[in-house]
């Protein structure tokens, strides 16, 4: 799917993030030099800021969209607002696909599901998609985690890879053993 949906969907399933924080998105919120989209905490369901790392392919998708007079990256009024309902392209991903009964928010619960094959934290996993730190950590750890919520984007950007395009099914994956020491 090109602009508008396309990107929007992409964005969603590489990032975790949740719809309206995708779709809501302004230019001034994505650093590029620093690899970041700082969502407002106005805009979060938890009323604090979240950073999201971008990783390679999210700023790829985020690179090749066009640039408005608004500040919205998501628009159809020249960036004025940002886009609104999405029931035509999940319609038309349910034709694509042929997978129907499912709604746009399986796609964060899908990424989070793929983030527990990864060698990333738990609270890590959690925070990439801007869940609140449990119980203590609330309190007393103040870190904000952004290279390791990186890690587990790029971690995931590959094994989302290894989904989308998996490898030829005749490719025999080779594992280097422990060289014997004499």
């Amino acid at each position: 799917m090109a602009y508008l949906c396309g990107p929007v969907f992409r964005l969603l399933i590489l990032t975790g993030q949740r719809e309206r924080e995708i779709a809501d998105m302004s230019w001034p919120e994505v650093n590029f030099d620093k690899r970041l989209l700082t969502i407002p905490a106005a805009r979060m369901k938890g009323n604090r800021a979240h950073e999201v790392p971008l990783p390679p392919k999210a700023l790829a998708v985020l690179g090749a969209l066009p640039r408005f007079t608004g500040d919205y990256v998501f628009t159809t009024s020249y960036g004025l607002k940002p886009i609104n309902g999405f029931s035509k392209a999940k319609a038309r991903i349910d034709k694509l696909s042929g997978v129907t009964n499912w709604v746009i928010h399986d796609l964060r619960r899908t990424v989070r599901t793929h983030f527990s094959a990864l060698p990333v934290q738990d609270l890590v996993r959690e925070l990439v998609i801007a869940h609140a730190k449990p119980g203590l950590h609330r309190v007393y750890d103040q870190h904000a985690y952004q290279d390791e919520k990186r890690h587990c984007l790029e971690l995931w950007e590959k094994r989302l890879a290894l989904i989308v395009e998996p490898p030829p099914g005749n490719v025999l994956r080779m594992h280097r053993q422990a060289e014997a020491v004499a």
